[in-house]
């Protein structure tokens, strides 16, 4: 929780540099917009049980030598989306000092999200019935942060590697990397200027799609 109303996350830039109303600072007191309540990371690495003297064996030795010392290491990340920062895309207290942003009111007891998948929602993730315009010489009551959150993150990096000692002193390490190996998109937050024609539709993408990479790795 904070009061930070020109702070960004990886995602999302700062949509304003100023407080709705510089006179009650207290209203811009909400979940931060790098609030990330889940986030998992691991590292697996695991020798796979081929070649002489493991629990797969060819029975010859050149045929060891090429099954044989190949390492998997799958590394996978999960993060849940961080809060959605809305603002009301006319500000006629604009003229108002300090004024940066106005923030549009809420409809008590709708849902701010549309339901469904990810990606049926993309044209319409926030639910625009939520909210009203705020009308002139007036504070919308919508937090500086909303309990909805955009899309979350999941990632998976998976590597082959196999050594191959050629002296006592060198060893050649074939390397095959896959960098978010299932090739899954994260989407960059929708937009959150209400009153646009493309509220709520996230139109963005955030991350690389699946890169290969083969090296070798050379230590003597």
């Amino acid at each position: 929780m904070d009061s930070s109303f020109a702070t960004a996350n990886s995602i999302q830039s700062p949509g304003v540099s100023a407080p709705q109303n510089v006179y009650d600072l207290e209203t811009e007191y909400a979940h931060s917009v790098t609030d990330v309540p889940y986030r998992f990371v691991a590292g697996v690495l695991y020798d796979l049980p081929l070649g002489k003297g493991q629990r797969f064996s060819s029975g010859n030795r050149w045929g060891d030598e090429i099954i044989g010392n190949w390492q998997l290491n799958v590394l996978p990340t999960f993060q849940s989306g961080f809060p959605v920062s809305i603002r009301q895309s006319s500000n006629p207290n604009g003229t108002i000092a300090g004024n940066g942003v106005q923030r549009p009111n809420l409809v008590h007891g709708a849902a701010l999200g549309t339901k469904g998948s990810l990606y049926n929602r993309l044209n319409g993730y926030i639910n625009p019935a939520a909210f009203t315009a705020s009308s002139a010489y007036t504070f919308g009551d919508a937090p500086r942060t909303l309990s909805l959150r955009g899309p979350g993150y999941a990632n998976w990096d998976i590597s082959l590697f196999k050594s191959v000692l050629i002296r006592e002193r060198v060893n050649v390490q074939f390397r095959a990397q896959t960098f978010n190996a299932f090739n899954t998109p994260l989407f960059a937050g929708p937009n959150t200027s209400f009153g646009s024609t493309s509220f709520g539709a996230i139109t963005a993408q955030a991350n690389f799609p699946r890169y290969v990479q083969l090296g070798l790795h050379v230590t003597y």
